[in-house]
């Protein structure tokens, strides 16, 4: 894709200044496009961290910005099901650099957060891509709105089908 390819020759280009320094990447898109993507709050150094991360949790990128975000969750009689956790949309902002969404995102106990997340790109000293997000959500739970750090990761194609198309566990 053109914007993760962007940003890994921005990693390269760095590592051959010697930058250990977190650096702003100059984005002329979301590096977030589209396709499988999952965001833990950790980096994902091995494939095997990156399928953990991406059966987790994972959203589905469409091109024109709109995504669903589906989470695992284990039934009662012990089935692996997908629920629908969250939808919206995001808009590329080139002049402040910034991914804004629209989200609602509803959780298990049936409460909604509704709102925009703000997302903003840096390359790590390890040119790993970090994504700090600024929540702005209104809620019928408590919610902090306190800023957070995640690490967006691409799932592979293959590997989301492997995962979609797993069975149920053996009782």
């Amino acid at each position: 894709m053109p914007s993760y390819a962007a940003i890994r020759r921005a990693a390269l280009t760095l590592g051959l200044l010697g930058t250990t320094t977190v650096t702003q990447a100059q984005l002329s898109e979301s590096p977030v496009a589209q396709g499988f993507w999952s965001f833990p709050t950790h980096k994902t150094r091995t494939a095997k961290d990156v399928l953990t991360a991406c059966r987790d949790h994972f959203e589905i990128r469409f091109a024109d910005g709109h995504f669903i975000g589906l989470r695992m969750r284990i039934s009662k009689q012990g089935l692996v099901q997908r629920e629908v956790e969250d939808v919206g949309s995001c808009v590329f902002n080139r002049e402040k650099q910034i991914d804004q969404c629209s989200v609602r995102t509803t959780h298990s106990d049936g409460s909604i957060l509704a709102g925009t997340l703000k997302s903003k790109y840096t390359l790590d000293a390890d040119h790993a891509l970090t994504m700090s997000v600024t929540p702005e959500m209104i809620t019928d739970s408590p919610s902090s709105n306190a800023p957070y750090q995640v690490f967006p990761v691409r799932c592979p194609d293959d590997a989301m089908w492997n995962i979609l198309n797993e069975p149920p566990p053996v009782k």
